[in-house]
C-alpha cells in the first residue's frame, strides 16, 4: 500500500512538472529554473521506478495513459530547448515543392524557396547547412508535412512512434519474463518527455525501428531483424552502430537486401551527389560540443585523426561484442554507452538510444546519465551572451563523473556478490536420452532437438552481467563431459553426483557452499522463461526468506534457492512427481523455514505442455525444430 501511495505521488509531482513544461516557451533563457524542475522530476521518476514493483496490468495500463497523457500536452506547446523540428518541417515542405533538401542549391538559407519562408523558416537553425538526417527520415518528413505542414504535427507523429516502441518492448518484456513495470523505465522518463514530445527530437523513428530490429532477433526472424536495423539506420544512424554486437547472428544475403534497402532510400536524393554527406563529414570535422574521451583524442591528434580513432574504437568494442555473442540487448547498450563517451558532440537528446536498453537490462550508471545530461543544457547562458558553445569542464566532470561513479561502484559491488552462485542442471543433449515423453511424438532427433532449443534460451536469459552471481553447470550423465564442453564452451562444468535427483542437487549445494557461496539457486534446462531477473530476484528473497521456491505448474519447481545448505530438502522426496512442489514446502515448514515464493511459470516436459505452451514458444525454437513441431499440433 505505501508503495502505491508513493507511485501516485511520484505521477502527480511529474504531472507538476509537465504543467511548467507546457506553460512554457524559450526555456533556453530560463535553463536554471528547467533544470531545477527537470532534478525534481527525474528524482520522482526514481522514486516511481522502486515504487512500481509487482505493478498490475490495469495499473501498468494507468501509468501508460498518464505517460500518453503528459505527452499530448506538451506536443500541443512550442518547442522547448531545441529548433530541430523546425527543419524537419521545412526539410518536408521544400520536398512536397520538389526540392532536395541535401542539394546545395536547396539548402534553408536558398533564394529559390524564398517564397516559402515563414515563422517555421525563421527558426530553422544553421539555414547554411544542407540536411544531416538520413533519406528514410527525409521520406518520413515529406509525408508528415504534406498531411499537415506544422510542428505541432511533427511532434505528434513523432510521440506516436514512441507510443508504438512501447508496444515492442511490452512485448520484448514479456518475453523474457521481465516485470511489466520496467516499462515505465521509457514510459516516464523526464528525458523523452523533454526531448521527444516537449522538443520534438526525430530519435523515436530509429528507436522504434531498432527495437522491432531487437524483437525480431529475440523471436528467431533474423531477415526481419536485419531489415528492420537497415531501416532504423536509414532513420537515425547510430543503429548501425548499436547493432553491431549482432553481426554473426545474420547470413550474407542479409548483407545484400540491406544494401538494395540503402540504395532504394537514397534513389530519391541521388541527384545531390556528395551533398548527400556533405553536412555528415562537417558535423564529425568541426563540431565539438559536451565531448569527453574525444576530447583526448582532439588534443593529441591532428583532424582527422580523432575521429577515425574513435569511429575505429567502435568498430573494435562492436566486433568484439559480436565474437562474444551476447546478449542482443546488453551488445547495444555497451555500445551506446562507448558511442556516447568517443563522439565529438554529445547533445541531451543522444541519451535517448539507451532508455529502451535500459528497459530490457540494468545499467545504473546509464540511467544516471539519462538524468545528468541535462546539464548540457548551461551551455545556453554563456552562449547567448556572446560565448561559445561548449560547456566548462566542470559541467561535463558531473554530468559524466556521477553515472560512470555509479557504474562503477555497481562494477565493484560485484567483487562482493560474488559470494552468489548460480547452479544448472542439465543433461547432454543427445536423442534417446533427453524429453523422452515428447519422443513418441517428435522421434528422439526432435525430442533432443527441443531439449537443445529451450536449455541454450534458458542459458542465454540467465547469463549474468557486471559480476552480479557466478554460474556453474552440471551435467548427466557422468561420462557426457567432452560433449558437453564443445557445447558450452568457456563454461563452469561438472558432472552431477549422487545416487538421485535429490542427493545430486544437496551435493551441488553443499559444493557450492563449500566453496565460499553465502548465496546459492539451483534450476533446471527445460523452462525457457527463467532469467536473470528471476535468479536475482530469488537471491534478494533470500534477505526475508530461508528458502526460496520457484513454482511450476505440474507440480514441481523451477528454481530453489538457500544461503545454507539445507539436505533435509531433498531427502524423502518423490522426484519426478506432482508432490514434489509441496513434499518440499512441508520439510521446510517442519524445519521451520520461512519460503518465499517466485511467480509460477509452465515448464516442458509432455507434449500436452507443449501444445499449451506453443505460442510463447515457438519464437524462441529454431526453424527447423518449428517445421517439426507444427505438423503434429494440427
Amino acid at each position: 500500500m505505501r508503495g502505491r501511495a508513493a507511485l501516485v505521488a511520484s505521477a502527480a509531482i511529474l504531472t507538476a512538472c509537465v504543467g511548467y513544461w507546457s506553460g512554457r516557451s524559450e526555456l533556453t533563457r530560463s535553463v536554471g529554473a528547467h533544470l531545477a524542475v527537470h532534478g525534481v522530476a527525474f528524482g520522482a521518476y526514481l522514486a516511481a521506478l522502486l515504487s512500481a514493483r509487482g505493478l498490475s496490468r490495469r495499473g501498468l495500463a494507468l501509468a501508460l495513459g498518464l505517460a500518453f497523457a503528459w505527452r499530448l500536452a506538451l506536443v500541443a506547446g512550442p518547442p522547448l530547448l531545441s529548433d530541430d523540428v523546425y527543419r524537419y518541417v521545412w526539410e518536408g515542405r521544400i520536398q512536397a515543392h520538389g526540392g532536395n533538401p541535401y542539394r546545395w542549391l536547396d539548402r534553408p538559407e536558398a533564394e529559390r524557396w524564398s517564397a516559402l519562408r515563414d515563422a517555421v523558416w525563421e527558426r530553422v537553425n544553421h539555414k547554411d547547412y544542407t540536411a544531416i538526417y538520413p533519406p528514410l527520415w527525409q521520406l518520413v518528413a515529406r509525408a508528415v508535412t504534406a498531411v499537415h505542414d506544422s510542428v505541432t504535427a511533427m511532434k505528434a507523429v513523432l510521440v506516436g512512434c514512441e507510443a508504438l516502441m512501447w508496444l515492442l518492448l511490452a512485448r520484448l518484456i514479456a518475453r523474457r519474463g521481465l516485470p511489466r513495470e520496467r516499462l515505465l523505465l521509457a514510459a516516464w522518463s523526464p528525458l523523452a518527455l523533454v526531448e521527444i514530445a516537449g522538443s520534438g527530437h526525430n530519435e523515436p523513428l530509429g528507436m522504434l525501428l531498432f527495437t522491432a530490429a531487437l524483437l525480431a532477433l529475440e523471436t528467431g526472424r533474423t531477415a526481419f531483424s536485419a531489415v528492420a536495423a537497415t531501416l532504423a539506420f536509414l532513420a537515425k544512424l547510430v543503429p548501425g552502430l548499436l547493432a553491431l554486437p549482432w553481426a554473426r547472428r545474420f547470413r550474407p544475403w542479409h548483407a545484400l537486401w540491406c544494401a538494395l534497402l540503402v540504395s532504394l532510400a537514397i534513389l530519391p536524393y541521388a541527384s545531390a551527389n556528395r551533398g548527400l554527406f556533405r553536412t555528415l563529414f562537417g558535423y564529425g570535422e568541426h563540431w565539438r560540443f559536451n565531448e569527453t574521451v574525444f576530447a583526448v583524442f582532439d588534443a593529441a591528434l591532428p583532424p582527422p585523426l580523432p575521429s577515425v580513432v574513435a569511429l575505429g574504437l567502435l568498430l573494435v568494442l562492436g566486433a568484439w561484442l559480436a565474437s562474444r555473442d551476447r546478449d542482443p540487448a546488453a551488445g547495444a547498450l555497451a555500445m551506446a554507452s562507448a558511442w556516447l563517451l568517443l563522439m565529438p558532440s554529445v547533445l541531451p537528446w543522444y541519451a535517448l538510444w539507451l532508455l529502451p536498453l535500459l528497459v530490457l537490462g540494468d545499467a545504473p550508471g546509464a540511467l544516471a546519465f539519462t538524468g545528468t545530461v541535462s546539464l548540457a543544457y548551461l551551455v545556453y547562458p554563456g552562449w547567448l551572451a556572446g560565448g561559445e558553445w561548449q560547456v566548462g569542464w566542470p559541467v561535463r566532470i558531473l554530468e559524466y563523473g556521477l553515472p560512470l561513479g555509479i557504474q562503477a561502484w555497481v562494477l565493484a559491488r560485484g567483487g562482493n556478490v560474488r559470494n552468489r552462485t548460480l547452479l544448472v542442471f542439465l543433461k547432454r543433449p543427445r536423442p534417446g536420452e533427453v524429453k523422452t515423453r515428447l519422443a513418441a511424438e517428435l522421434g528422439d532427433d526432435g525430442a533432443a532437438a527441443v531439449y537443445q532449443a529451450l536449455a541454450e534460451t534458458e542459458i542465454a536469459h540467465t547469463r549474468p552481467r557486471h559480476g552480479e552471481y557466478q554460474r556453474r553447470f552440471f551435467y548427466a550423465p557422468a561420462d557426457a563431459g567432452r560433449e558437453v564442453a564443445a557445447w558450452l564452451p568457456g563454461e563452469s562444468i561438472a558432472p552431477q553426483e549422487g545416487e538421485d535427483l535429490g542427493a545430486r542437487m544437496a551435493a551441488a549445494f553443499e559444493g557450492a557452499f563449500r566453496a565460499g557461496a553465502q548465496r546459492v539457486a539451483i534450476i533446471g534446462s527445460d523452462v525457457p522463461w527463467v532469467t536473470r531477473e528471476r535468479v536475482n530476484a530469488a537471491f534478494a528473497g533470500l534477505d526475508v526468506g530461508d528458502v526460496v521456491l520457484g513454482p511450476c505448474d505440474d507440480g514441481g519447481y523451477y528454481l530453489l534457492a538457500l544461503a545454507r545448505p539445507r539436505p533435509e530438502l531433498f531427502q524423502g522426496i518423490a522426484w519426478s512427481t506432482p508432490a514434489v512442489l509441496q513434499s518440499t514446502l512441508d520439510r521446510a515448514q517442519a524445519h521451520g523455514l520461512r519460503v518465499v515464493m517466485l511467480e509460477p511459470l509452465p515448464d516442458v516436459d509432455t507434449f500436452a505442455d507443449l501444445r499449451r505452451s506453443w505460442e510463447r514458444l515457438r519464437p524462441i525454437l529454431p526453424r527447423s525444430v518449428v517445421k517439426l513441431v507444427e505438423p503434429q499440433l494440427r
